[in-house]
């Protein structure tokens, strides 16, 4: 009976650690599986730090470049008056709440929303200098509006394609 014992507790010890050598396998198995898959990570993230830094390079190489790419633009511009057909229901008053004064422009939405915004001075090309304090009517896309205090000489000014520059940007 002691034979007959022994041998249960060996067949019992025997079964439990090859259960455990099993499950070893499986553990080391996994630990192989995740130690590809983070060396392939490890490997992505690497190229993605290369990438962010061919693009920094590219980027403060370029910067003066980038920057006039968005201060000069060839836009329309045109002229408006203080009249109610011209404007809103407040024609002396700009939708910066100033008084419409000479001197002032009006810009695009687009434009507003890419830093042409109020208190900013912009230089037209053969025009002069003049500040941004109104914005034109949300169908308008690249285009500038001179304040002219007269409805004839305005309307005369017409609309032209001129090179303009966004100073102080």
């Amino acid at each position: 009976m002691n034979k007959a014992l022994s041998f249960l507790a060996i067949t019992v010890t025997l079964a439990a650690a090859f259960w455990a050598h099993r499950e070893f396998d499986s553990v080391r198995a996994e630990l192989r599986h995740s130690q590809d898959q983070t060396f392939r990570l490890e490997a992505e993230v690497e190229k993605g730090r290369t990438a962010v830094a061919l693009l920094h390079k590219f980027v403060l190489m370029n910067q003066e470049k980038l920057k006039s790419m968005t201060r000069r633009k060839i836009l329309t511009v045109t002229a408006y008056s203080p009249r109610e057909c011209e404007t809103d229901s407040t024609p002396f008053i700009t939708a910066s709440n100033s008084p419409v004064r000479a001197g002032i422009v009006a810009v695009s939405r687009d434009l507003f929303e890419n830093g042409w915004v109020f208190g900013k001075k912009v230089y037209i090309k053969n025009l002069g200098v003049f500040v941004i304090d109104d914005l034109m009517a949300e169908s308008k896309r690249d285009h500038l509006d001179i304040f002219i205090y007269d409805p004839v000489q305005a309307q005369n000014f017409g609309a032209k394609k001129l090179e303009v520059f966004l100073l102080g940007a």
